[in-house]
């Protein structure tokens, strides 16, 4: 043992020789310097070894240990002085090593590591795996050697982002204050906020001039109200204006900005409407500038996907985002905007209820629907339709005449309906949703009684969307 002892003992002193002066008045530890890597050395038994998975949520220190090393094989005399481990993201495209410095145990600093997690993978809190490269610095009476210790891997979870229940846009065509921002929230699923950590809002856009605001939570706003304080606000990392559009994009709080790092949307975009997602598990955004166009459509297995005039499904809407339109609809579908392509269309997102941009195919048993889509907050929703009915005056309002829906005609039809003066149309037996007016404009908004002389008549009531529908009528 002492023969080897020496062996490297000669190993190091003929390849540092050179470097002795650089390293013999040297005492600033805080910033300890390193020699090259490519001129590290190795030392039979002196390797890092791997430690168990570490969750930082359950490190209470400031501190916490990536690897560990043994001192017994070090040469007599020298003593390690610092350490680093270089750390490669598995499962990561393009991925660059990021250094960590540790003590001579392997020790790390906590809030280090969770950057470093942060940076490369995002907030997320799931176990992420490094590749790492161990080197130790060791010295004797001046004389400084760089040692290569090997390769460990290191798993690691990152402490969860506080995420809050609610979140409010601040500004935009409202006061910056937290009165307005309250009439501003942002939606959100029933799931669990660290399940789904995905928030939105459509809010209008300016009428004159730019859109300008901010995201903040209730303690932000609180913060706002009581001293005038708005560190907790949410910016663009980009810089105050800087933000892009239609492209996600990180933020952070205020306190960690060089600037306010308010959001904008130009006048110049000409939007209507501003769409705003945020994930905050990675803190990021989505903002875009919304034209609601004034006709979307379904199209699906009941049309055979066809995109033929006759078979075109479209649904209505009022510049605000929200569509309407009462379909049969069998098994798969999607909407789009256009009635020929597929350039932008909305489909299944994972989540029910929820659409995605250029989604995959949504999907509901088989039966005749009203069918509510709203591209504002990028939801949708079916409701089945059980039965149209006739009611009014024959019967003193008191009694509902179905009819039954045939789906090779797309109409909703009975034979024997009695008329005796004013009707209506209604749908499932209730007043939520009539219909009235003119028989070949049948409206729900509003729509007055429609009058036919006494008798029995045959009913065919055709029901798409509004300014489609109608009733065509044979007295028997």
């Amino acid at each position: 043992m002492k023969k080897l002892s020496s062996f490297i003992l000669l190993a190091i002193a003929g390849m540092l020789f050179g470097a002795c002066s650089e390293y013999s008045d040297y005492d600033d530890w805080a910033d300890p310097q390193h020699n090259d890597e490519e001129n590290a050395i190795t030392l039979p038994g002196f390797t890092a070894s791997a430690v168990d998975a570490i969750n930082l949520a359950d490190v209470t220190a400031d501190s916490v240990a990536v690897f560990s090393v043994s001192t017994a094989a070090l040469p007599e005399g020298y003593e390690l002085t610092d350490g680093r481990i270089k750390l490669m993201p598995e499962g990561v495209e393009n991925a660059t090593a990021s250094e960590l410095n540790t003590t001579v145990t392997g020790v790390a600093s906590k809030a280090d590591l969770q950057s470093l997690i942060e940076t490369v993978y995002g907030k997320a809190p799931e176990a992420r795996t490094f590749s790492g490269h161990v080197y130790m610095d060791a010295t004797k009476n001046g004389t400084a050697a760089l040692i290569d210790a090997g390769e460990v891997k290191v798993v690691v979870t990152p402490v969860a982002p506080d995420i809050s229940q609610h979140y409010y846009i601040v500004g935009g065509t409202k006061g910056w204050n937290k009165a307005d921002a309250l009439t501003q929230p942002f939606s959100h699923s029933e799931t669990n906020v660290y399940d789904d950590p995905v928030f939105t809002i459509t809010i209008p856009a300016a009428a004159d001039g730019d859109t300008w605001f901010a995201i903040g939570d209730d303690q932000a706003l609180d913060a706002m109200e009581a001293n005038d304080d708005t560190s907790r606000l949410l910016g663009t990392t980009k810089g105050n204006g800087k933000n892009g559009l239609g492209t996600e994009e990180s933020m952070d709080f205020r306190s960690n900005l060089e600037d306010d790092g308010s959001f904008c949307v130009p006048a110049s975009n000409g939007a209507k409407y501003i769409r705003v997602q945020i994930n905050m598990l990675n803190y990021t955004y989505i903002i875009t500038p919304l034209n609601f166009p004034q006709t979307i459509y379904e199209i699906g297995n009941e049309t055979g996907w066809s995109d033929a005039d006759d078979k075109l499904h479209p649904l209505v809407g009022s510049g605000d985002g929200k569509y309407q339109g009462f379909y049969y609809l069998d098994g798969k579908f999607k909407f789009r905007q256009n009635a020929k392509d597929w350039t932008v269309s909305w489909g299944a997102s994972g989540t029910d209820g929820v659409l995605a941009d250029n989604g995959g195919n949504l999907s509901t048993s088989a039966g005749f629907y009203q069918i509510d889509v709203d591209l504002a907050t990028l939801t949708y929703t079916l409701t089945k339709v059980n039965t149209i009915s006739v009611i009014g005056n024959v019967d003193g309002w008191a009694d509902d005449q179905d009819l039954t829906y045939n789906v090779a005609d797309g109409a909703w039809e009975a034979t024997g309906v009695k008329v005796n003066g004013e009707f209506k149309l209604r749908m499932n037996h209730a007043w939520e949703v009539s219909w009235g007016g003119s028989f070949d404009n049948l409206t729900s908004v509003n729509g007055g009684n429609m009058t036919l002389p006494e008798g029995t008549y045959t009913f065919k009531f055709y029901l798409s969307c509004e300014g489609h529908n109608r009733l065509v009528y044979t007295k028997e």
